[in-house]
């Protein structure tokens, strides 16, 4: 029963070793690395501002209520 063991072990270990080298063999050669420049515009703040201004509420009677709706809901939550 201990051989069988050590022939999973054995095993084990020369899977891994296996995996390794093909990760190492798979890496890019130093010195040739390129820099990965993202394509994609992240908005900045201002710009979200603008593309969102629309959906703000302008109604003071409104924003009073959502703060009463939201007081109600901590005081429920407590």
């Amino acid at each position: 029963m201990n051989k069988f063991y050590i022939q999973i072990v054995l095993f084990l270990l020369s899977a891994s070793l296996y995996m390794n080298n093909k990760t190492l063999a798979a890496e890019h050669a130093p010195g040739t690395s390129t820099t990965h420049e993202s394509t994609y515009h992240y908005l900045i703040s201002e710009e979200i501002y603008e593309k969102n201004k629309h959906l703000l509420c302008t109604d003071p009677k409104e924003t009073i209520k959502v703060v009463e709706v939201m007081n109600e809901a901590v005081e429920l939550l407590k």
